[in-house]
């Protein structure tokens, strides 16, 4: 794959996001949000030094701004909320990790050709994107005392944010077919109507942004108030069964949503870019018109069903409540570990 094709893809798994919406903003914010009740009502000790944190960052004006004028636990947690977020706000700075965002393993549909299903074979179940090892870095840097503040620092801010990248069912997949030999760049080159706006979409920007739209602070703590009393931690057996403390467990949780895209997350009608078979100059003026202007390649697109759209916001839902529970467990997890450590050493 050129270089060029795979800034395009980058472009729709994490690199730039769609109008300030997507999976990136509000719904990691929501994650987020969930996330700091869990922790403020388990562990509330544990706030402080997260406010600490964030005067370490070595980026720190988005957490101020973030801030604005709120004091004491309300500024932590805009602060923490701001982390879930920056490091899609820090894209095409030296701190842009696009490979960490994604951990795409193929679906290979029954009309791929022989060649294609065999290429896919050859990748030996192994995945596109280093997300699941960026996040068993960064989870190992947030518990370890010897990481230093500043580090520290930006280590939580990738657990929060790889932790609900992976659970969005298209950033760990990619379909592979008889139209997209090479793969549909995680459903970036499928295009159908957006239910909410008149216009064309990527599927995987469907996905992302579902119908959480505005990522203000007033939405997102309506989310974070509602979604944990709609799906609380008991309706989510899989909590037990994978704690964040058992083996692969990273790995686990991403597999839950490339099962959904097994599933049924593909088994939609699409419109194809009409440059995914023209020179790749072509098919990246076309994304970049699409994602800065709203100007979509595809004049016409199928209809998202009803039944569909239901089921794709009820699953957004469920897997951002989850990300938020399982966010906290590592916090709270590093908490421990880190002070006994400091224990044991006598600190």
């Amino acid at each position: 794959m050129s270089k060029k094709i795979v800034l395009v893809v980058a472009l729709f798994t994490g690199a730039l996001n769609f109008e300030a919406f997507a999976w990136d903003h509000p719904g990691h914010m929501t994650t987020a949000a969930i996330a700091f009740n869990e922790i403020d009502s388990a562990r509330p000790e544990v706030i402080d030094d997260i406010g600490m944190l964030f005067l370490k960052h070595p980026d720190t004006a988005p957490f101020w701004v973030a801030a604005n004028e709120a004091k004491g636990k309300e500024r932590v947690r805009r602060m923490f909320i701001e982390c879930s977020r920056w490091p899609d706000d820090s894209k095409f700075t030296p701190r842009d990790m696009g490979a960490w965002h994604t951990a795409r393993w193929a679906i290979v549909a029954d009309d791929a050709p022989p060649k294609v299903k065999a290429a896919a074979e050859a990748r030996q179940g192994k995945a596109a994107g280093q997300a699941l090892e960026a996040l068993e870095l960064h989870a190992a840097m947030l518990a370890n005392p010897e990481t230093s503040p500043s580090e520290r620092a930006l280590a939580l801010c990738w657990v929060l944010h790889i932790v609900g990248d992976i659970h969005q069912p298209l950033h760990v997949s990619d379909l592979f077919s008889k139209d997209f030999p090479t793969g549909n760049a995680a459903a970036s080159l499928s295009y159908v109507q957006d239910p909410l706006a008149p216009t064309t979409i990527p599927l995987h920007i469907l996905w992302d942004t579902n119908a959480m739209r505005v990522p203000t602070l007033e939405k997102v703590d309506g989310y974070a108030q509602t979604f944990p009393e709609k799906y609380p931690r008991s309706s989510f057996p899989e909590l037990e069964k994978q704690p964040f403390s058992s083996s692969g467990v990273f790995e686990q949780w991403a597999r839950e949503g490339h099962q959904i895209a097994i599933d049924w997350a593909y088994d939609i009608d699409t419109a194809p870019d009409p440059a995914k078979d023209q020179s790749s100059d072509q098919l990246i003026a076309n994304m970049v018109n699409f994602i800065l202007n709203g100007v979509s390649p595809v004049e016409e697109a199928p209809e998202v069903p009803a039944e569909y759209w239901q089921k794709l916001q009820l699953t957004a839902e469920q897997r951002i409540t989850l990300a938020g529970y399982r966010i906290a467990d590592i916090i709270i997890a590093a908490a421990d570990n880190i002070e006994a450590q400091r224990k044991f050493v006598g600190r």
